[in-house]
């Protein structure tokens, strides 16, 4: 009963986050020129709607594995929603800056690229690195067989080179020679997991270091 009360907790605390995100704010458009504007943000939208379901979806995944948890897992698990509430704004920041330089439509960031990945960074990697401990919790547990446990091993691996890569775009925001590159970083990490992947679930269960 515990548990389900934290997760309902950290599922709303998700769907709350998500309507922050939603299309052309509070106020229904009253006229072409708004509906316009509200359908431009779709593109931000679906961006902020990928990352916090891509975290969302990591704390369900954790929960099927760890199943009853501790105060460890609590506190964690609070700390991650503390975390999506603040980091939703910068995600927002973010989310409509990535569109409009790709379509061309919706609202701009005004401010420096450098600074707004730098605030934006900072929460991912916090949120990364939330992820990271929850599963690396879980393997606390004895009673887990190797394959579960190899599988949990890699969950803090990806974790990881989420982190990685964050740390990477923040340092990239502190030069102005290479500010502006700061945001491709993030667009490696499909190669990155994917390699990763690819060479750690790909490999016999028996050869694979825990």
């Amino acid at each position: 009963m515990k548990t389900d009360r934290l997760d309902n907790f950290t599922d709303a605390a998700f769907a709350f986050a998500v309507t922050l995100l939603v299309i052309g704010g509070s106020e229904a458009p009253t006229n072409v020129t708004m509906l316009s504007a509200a359908v431009a943000e779709v593109p931000a939208f679906a961006i902020g709607f990928a990352v916090i379901a891509m975290f969302w979806s990591a704390h369900v995944r954790w929960r099927s594995i760890r199943g009853e948890g501790d105060w460890v897992s609590t506190v964690l698990s609070i700390l991650l929603v503390f975390l999506v509430l603040i980091y939703v704004q910068p995600l927002r920041a973010m989310a409509r800056s990535l569109s409009t330089y790709l379509g061309g439509a919706g609202t701009p960031f005004s401010g420096a690229v450098g600074d707004l990945f730098l605030i934006y960074g900072a929460g991912f990697i916090a949120m990364a690195a939330v992820m990271a401990a929850l599963f690396a919790e879980a393997r606390r547990n004895r009673a887990l067989d190797p394959q579960l446990r190899r599988a949990l091993t890699g969950e803090v691996w990806i974790w990881i080179i989420l982190i990685v890569t964050g740390l990477v775009s923040i340092a990239m925001t502190r030069f102005d020679a290479v500010d502006q590159y700061a945001p491709m970083v993030y667009a490696t990490l499909p190669v990155s997991i994917g390699l990763f992947v690819w060479r750690w679930y790909g490999r016999r269960p028996d050869s694979a270091p825990e």
